[in-house]
């Protein structure tokens, strides 16, 4: 008997689409993909998936940040964007921090991508991985932002440690305790301009 995974789940539904570059589950947290299939040898189009997730992650959160500010009680799960080349398809899993990505040519059919996505949600969720959000992946989480948008990525820790009087290698490790945490999320986004913005989670009741 096959054992279905979740990546016979997303094997199973991008089966025969054309157009399709690349299709990823990931963690809207912080990017991390936990689930990927690529279709594509030619070097100048291969996108890096490890970046693909982070940035899904960064947009579905941002997204939804945005939507909120019109109407809170609703969370934004959707996101199309691309060039005249590409298109990128987002699908969050409803009551789950988990995404879908479909990347594809721009001449993809997009109702056809509509009804794998959706297929996906439907029977992903129940092979999702267990997911518990700690102090650790929420303190790496904001480091890892932090280096793809400063200025001078690999001086981030140094710059976030001088600012917080937090300790540079528990900044690192993720090994901070809850109030240090908010002392991380209050002072980064000044550091980086990003108040505005304010991409990542704050639920730090």
């Amino acid at each position: 008997m096959t054992i279905r995974t979740l990546i016979s789940v997303v094997e199973q539904h991008i089966a025969g689409l054309p157009g399709l570059i690349a299709a990823l589950v990931g963690r809207v947290t912080d990017g991390v993909a936990v689930a990927r299939v690529a279709y594509t040898n030619d070097v100048q189009e291969e996108i890096s998936l490890e970046q693909l997730g982070n940035y899904a992650a960064d947009l579905i959160q941002a997204n939804n940040r945005l939507c909120q500010s019109a109407s809170p009680d609703q969370e934004a799960d959707y996101l199309l964007a691309g060039t005249s080349g590409l298109r990128v398809v987002i699908k969050a899993f409803p009551k789950s921090p988990y995404f879908v990505l479909f990347l594809t040519r721009s001449h993809t059919d997009l109702k056809a991508i509509s009804e794998r996505v959706k297929a996906i949600l439907i029977d992903g969720k129940p092979l999702l991985p267990p997911f518990q959000d700690t102090t650790t992946s929420t303190t790496q989480a904001l480091v890892s932002y932090a280096r793809r948008y400063a200025p001078d990525p690999n001086f981030v820790a140094m710059r976030l440690s001088l600012k917080t009087g937090l300790d540079r290698n528990r900044l690192e490790k993720g090994t901070l305790t809850r109030q240090e945490l908010r002392i991380l999320y209050k002072r980064q986004w000044p550091i980086f301009w990003a108040e505005s913005v304010c991409l990542l989670p704050c639920r730090f009741e």
